[in-house]
């Protein structure tokens, strides 16, 4: 049986694999888009009825998402296949670098930000540790009451349980890569 995370990601890797929104789930599963990003993002599992209608809202069976072996033991991303979201609002893409492996323990993510804006509109704090590379740009990392500044090739490693950004002070886009664990459910 999946993690309400795992499960969570099973759920959104499906709903984008077949292009839905979440307002389109809501509408074709009769489930409101809040519960389901909730249980996306592994916040809440979702009821044995919300499950059959949002598997039958994806075409897919309920017990796709709750058998083990739903996730491959190996992941294979190639750079033109890789799912790149766009946060339009505070200039950022993050591209995912792996679709997932069964019980995953990290997530890896290519992230770039425009010039001058952060990652996030708000300080991020959660459970597990990141690992930020820099792979392009300048950034200033914010954790908790501490300011680095980072330039290409330099590496920082964190828990992340205290609240903390990642601003791009740089004159054009800045790019890392981004390794967390816990996974991202994006």
């Amino acid at each position: 049986m999946p993690s309400k995370q795992e499960l969570g990601e099973r759920i959104k890797r499906c709903r984008l694999d077949r292009k839905l929104t979440l307002k389109e789930v809501e509408l074709k599963a009769k489930v409101s888009a809040t519960h389901v990003s909730e249980i996306e993002r592994g916040m809440t599992s979702p009821t044995v009825g919300a499950l059959a209608k949002i598997a039958k809202a994806l075409d897919t069976e309920p017990s796709y998402f709750l058998h083990s072996d739903a996730y491959p033991a190996v992941s294979v991303v190639r750079k033109e296949n890789r799912r790149v979201f766009a946060y339009e609002d505070w200039g950022a893409r993050i591209g995912c670098l792996s679709r997932g492996i069964s019980r995953a323990q990290m997530s890896c993510l290519e992230v770039e930000l425009d010039p001058g804006l952060t990652h996030t509109p708000e300080p991020l704090s959660h459970t597990g540790e990141e690992l930020i590379h820099i792979l392009r740009g300048v950034v200033e990392i914010h954790i908790g009451s501490e300011r680095h500044l980072l330039k290409e090739g330099d590496c920082i490693h964190f828990k992340s349980g205290e609240p903390h950004t990642i601003k791009n002070i740089g004159d054009g886009p800045s790019r890392v890569l981004w390794v967390a664990s816990p996974p991202f459910n994006l």
